[in-house]
């Protein structure tokens, strides 16, 4: 069994893999791959899994103050993206990788994203002394990410890439962007890669207590995020009509 997790972690590390992945949630995930791969379990059943128990993170995050309704929450939310990193790995060792999968993967990743957002701003709201400040904050930050979203999805489109003359990214590609280091922009880049991927960050700003810092963090990359693709957007899809030649 050991030797099998061996094989499965190393097969599972990507190149523009970041510490935490390769360190942190990668091990824990490939036991568990391990385990399921003599199983008939899923890969889409294991991504239910994985939101089932970020459902949990975020009832812990709202509901309980203090410290418990803190540390249980953010002990969820790794153990879903254990999960989540477990999805993806099953599916390649066992053979049942599959479009609807992958897409039923980032749909997950976009609840979590709502579900983070909701319940970071009923804590401040409820247990942070922040009242309309924090819900405010949630509305907003609800926007926001829906937006950032939407956009993800719509530049992501074989007929985006097509109209543009751009290649079309899949889940998870553009992550490399952050890694390298020929572009002079990747100390920002690498920066917001590491607030947007919250199971990275969000054990940082709760050990301090600074939830309230991440949201903001959390909520700024996106509206820059926002701010960038649409611009793109707008300057690919909204130049005038060629001019009509002279009759």
């Amino acid at each position: 069994m050991l030797s099998e997790i061996q094989r499965i972690y190393r097969a599972s590390q990507k190149p523009a893999d970041s510490l935490f992945n390769r360190y942190v949630a990668r091990p824990p995930a490939a036991a568990v791959v391990a385990v399921l791969a003599r199983t008939r379990a899923t890969p889409n059943q294991v991504t239910f899994v994985s939101i089932g128990v970020f459902m949990c993170a975020a009832a812990a995050l709202a509901l309980l103050p203090g410290a418990l309704g803190l540390w249980l929450g953010v002990a969820l939310v790794e153990l879903s993206y254990i999960f989540d990193c477990a999805d993806g790995q099953l599916a390649r060792v066992t053979g049942r990788s599959s479009s609807v999968g992958a897409l039923l993967d980032f749909l997950m990743d976009e609840l979590k994203a709502y579900l983070l957002i909701a319940a970071v701003a009923a804590r401040l709201a409820w247990h942070g002394g922040l009242g309309e400040v924090g819900l405010s904050m949630g509305l907003g930050g609800l926007v926001v990410v829906g937006s950032a979203l939407s956009l993800t999805k719509f530049v992501r489109t074989p007929e985006y890439a097509e109209a543009t003359g751009t290649r079309a990214l899949k889940h998870g590609e553009a992550s490399g962007a952050s890694h390298d280091r020929s572009n002079p922009l990747w100390p920002v880049l690498f920066v917001v890669r590491m607030v947007s991927q919250y199971p990275t960050t969000l054990p940082i700003f709760a050990l301090f207590d600074r939830l309230d810092v991440f949201l903001w963090a959390y909520i700024g990359v996106h509206v820059l995020y926002v701010g960038q693709t649409a611009l793109s957007v707008l300057l690919r899809l909204g130049r005038p009509a060629p001019r009509s030649p002279s009759p």
